[in-house]
């Protein structure tokens, strides 16, 4: 399959993902930065997932959880796009998928790719989950509001503010989740699972994309707490008193213990592992329909 290809692909399963999996996000920003200060300065406290949905759906109703996913459709396409374009051409120079180097490998160029658009879109994003959440020292009225407003007050590095760890974060994860998807992908095709032509059946499309987002989502939960909180921080500066990831770690060691870099876990787990196996599925089958 071509590189424009790859991109079109990419695009119209990452945009099908986000749509089904979205307000699971919403529920994973909003666990994942409660605890800021050890809860000192009114934010919201939710006690588990349920609890959060329930919460964020009684008192702010639902367009509450999809809060952000104007920024996620528009970066979506052109991210994805990149995210599997940079994955495919790397893996034809890495093995073709017979390397679990060169898949780890594949996977963290896909990541590098697509964050020129992941990271403006995380942070708008992410922004507006929480709002509602936390006091904040400027409400927004939608994507496009936060992204211009962000932009004039804190120029193109507010824009960019967690980028360094944005890369820790989601570069491992992506490398690990195509190492384990591609193994397990073998597996499955070795057992007969796939119809001639290396498409796997259904259920075992599922299954490796499941076990992949599981593990990734995981062992890379602690530095993605610090990256969401990172990028809210501007939000409420009282609530989240740091400019780095550095700042950001001692702040939660400090406050709330080391345990709380697992806050959030499974809620990532939840929204991930949906999203990233109905994203590779929907992938896999548009990218059979091109060749």
């Amino acid at each position: 399959m071509g590189d424009f290809a790859g991109i079109i692909a990419g695009s119209i399963a990452g945009i099908m993902a986000d749509a089904i999996t979205h307000p699971l996000s919403t529920v994973k920003t909003r666990i994942q930065v409660q605890g800021s200060g050890g809860g000192a300065h009114g934010a919201v406290a939710y006690r588990g997932i349920t609890h959060c949905l329930a919460h964020t759906l009684r008192n702010e109703g639902p367009v509450a959880l999809y809060r952000g996913f104007g920024a996620v459709v528009v970066g979506a396409a052109p991210a994805q796009g990149l995210y599997f374009a940079g994955y495919e051409t790397a893996k034809t120079f890495l093995g073709g998928g017979q390397s679990g180097i060169g898949n780890f490998a594949s996977g963290i160029a896909a990541q590098l790719c697509g964050s020129f658009v992941w990271v403006p879109m995380d942070v708008v994003k992410e922004r507006l989950q929480a709002q509602g959440q936390i006091k904040v020292t400027q409400t927004y009225t939608g994507s496009f509001h936060a992204f211009k407003q962000i932009l004039a007050h804190e120029g193109v590095m507010g824009l960019f503010r967690a980028y360094p760890i944005h890369q820790v974060t989601w570069a491992p994860f992506n490398g690990c989740y195509f190492a384990v998807y591609e193994k397990c992908k073998q597996l499955c095709i070795d057992a007969g699972y796939e119809d001639g032509h290396d498409n796997l059946e259904p259920i075992a499309q599922v299954s490796c994309g499941a076990t992949a987002g599981v593990v990734a989502a995981s062992i890379t939960n602690p530095v993605d707490v610090l990256k969401t909180r990172l990028q809210v921080a501007m939000a409420n500066p009282e609530m989240f008193p740091y400019k780095n990831s550095l700042g950001a770690l001692r702040h939660l060691i400090e406050h709330e213990g080391a345990m709380a870099l697992m806050d959030g876990a499974l809620a990532r787990v939840i929204w991930l592992t949906p999203r990233l196996t109905i994203c590779v599925a929907a992938y896999e089958r548009i990218k059979a329909w091109c060749r």
